[in-house]
């Protein structure tokens, strides 16, 4: 258990005691209803004001609060400080100043949980502390941060995720990481960063603006962008992953993967190949995944390599990585199976989905239960035509386009050469249940968080999915 001095918590913070110090400090809480004794309660000003629920705090165990005004009629110390988010916020980074393990940033526009997830096996768990569920704003670093436990972990894994313009320079200085990993670059929160091209330019500020940065991973693709390209004009340091077998020893600051689907008498199983710079060829082979995690999980295997992790402990550590419970976790049962990928959505991330799905379930019938696309700004339309253009429909496959932004789908489905009977557009889920209910072979559910997808999922499904999970979602 980390033990936090009262002293060294009030100069990170810079603010007073108001009253005696506590005796003792062991982490930091947001939450009066999952706070724990001995916890800093942090009164932030959110939706909600938490100087409200600082009595709340004190009666489930909270050792003291972290405000903004002081209450003298609640008996507990309270450090004053101007304002709460920003302290906690600093407390956060002093902890991360003076960790002497390797921290590693995980950003992208899709993909970056699934990354976080598999590198953060291939570390090993014990050693390691991740960004648990998808806690990677100005609130879920912080608390993700101040857990870092210097006599257990020797490395942490921190996703940076944003939705606005400017975020992520605060998180950069917050995690000060070594190492960045960015998954992808698409069309995601674009009510709120604009273009491509400043989610490119934002997500770059996390290796831009760390001053420990060590090196920079990414896929090809995000050499499109200005600010990835100038970065390796430039000279500094960063490894660039392509997809495909190289024809050449690969460049230092190259890496290859290639990978394929096989069948053989146990199943299907997919086989992925690695190539790195004077290193010999990694192979190993996992269950089907499409071709983002793919992406992913190769992005992961070469920042392992670069914190030293053998080739042994990825092939015995890798084959544990299990998606959580909405991001492309597959459950099979009474004739059905359904591929859960409702966590969130966007372009890169649906077509992704969709194509794998098509591709994996090729000689069944198939429903497409879809969810529209949020925060995609003033091209919301074109996006979601195009994306139903993508796709190729078979004989017996159904899709049901529930809400408004998800029948615009069907324009794009049309085109595409699907027939109108085979596009079912709904109003709501409960429209959809009882033909979900009633289909026969394989279902996927993919759409933004909004959409709540996973009602559609029957009792006996849900059951097997892990309680942890759930709650994560």
């Amino acid at each position: 258990m980390i033990d936090y001095h009262p002293e060294d918590i009030a100069k990170w913070a810079k603010g007073l005691w108001h009253g005696e110090p506590p005796k003792r400090i062991t982490g930091f809480s947001i939450d009066t209803r999952t706070i724990s004794e001995n916890e800093v309660f942090v009164a932030i000003k959110d939706t909600r004001d938490g100087h409200n629920f600082i009595e709340n705090a004190k009666k489930s165990g909270a050792s003291c609060s972290l405000v903004e005004r002081v209450d003298d009629q609640i008996g507990m110390p309270q450090l004053v400080v101007s304002d709460s988010l920003e302290s906690f916020q600093q407390i956060a980074q002093s902890v991360r100043d003076h960790f002497k393990g390797k921290v590693v940033g995980v950003t992208g526009s899709s993909g970056k949980t699934s990354t976080k997830d598999m590198l953060s096996i291939l570390l090993g768990k014990g050693d390691t502390l991740s960004t648990r569920g998808n806690l990677n704003n100005h609130l879920g670093i912080p608390l993700t941060l101040v857990q870092i436990d210097s006599a257990q972990h020797k490395w942490a894994v921190i996703e940076a995720g944003i939705n606005q313009v400017g975020e992520m320079q605060g998180h950069s200085r917050m995690i000060s990481p070594n190492l960045v990993v960015i998954s992808s670059i698409g069309p995601s929160h674009l009510e709120g960063l604009g273009s491509v091209e400043n989610v490119a330019k934002e997500k770059a500020l996390l290796f831009r603006e760390s001053k420990n940065l060590e090196k920079a991973i990414f896929p090809e693709d995000c050499m499109k962008y200005e600010c990835f390209a100038e970065w390796v004009n430039e000279g500094k340091r960063c490894t660039i992953l392509k997809k495909g077998e190289p024809k050449q020893e690969p460049s230092f600051n190259e890496a290859f993967y290639d990978f394929w689907t096989e069948t053989n008498n146990t199943g299907r199983s997919v086989t992925i190949r690695l190539w790195r710079h004077r290193s010999p060829v990694f192979s190993i082979s996992m269950p089907p995944m499409s071709d983002g995690i793919a992406s992913n999980m190769a992005l992961s295997i070469v920042t392992a390599y670069e914190m030293g992790v053998t080739d042994q402990e990825i092939s015995e550590r890798l084959p544990q990585y299990r998606p959580s419970a909405l991001r492309g976790k597959r459950l099979q049962g009474r004739g059905r199976t359904y591929y859960l990928d409702c966590y969130n959505a966007n372009p890169s991330s649906m077509l992704d989905s969709l194509n794998f799905f098509s591709r994996e379930f090729a000689h069944q019938p198939k429903m497409f239960v879809l969810g529209g696309m949020e925060e995609l700004g003033e091209n919301e339309r074109i996006l979601h035509a195009q994306l139903g253009a993508s796709q190729k429909l078979g004989a017996k496959d159904l899709v049901l386009l529930i809400g408004e932004k998800a029948r615009w789908m069907a324009e794009g489905y049309l085109d595409a050469g699907a027939q109108i009977d085979q596009l079912i557009p709904l109003q709501s889920i409960e429209d959809a249940r009882p033909i979900v209910d009633d289909f026969e072979g394989a279902l996927l559910f993919k759409g933004s968080r909004a959409n709540q997808l996973e009602q559609l999922i029957p009792t006996w499904a849900v059951d097997h999915l892990p309680e942890e999970d759930l709650v994560e979602c």
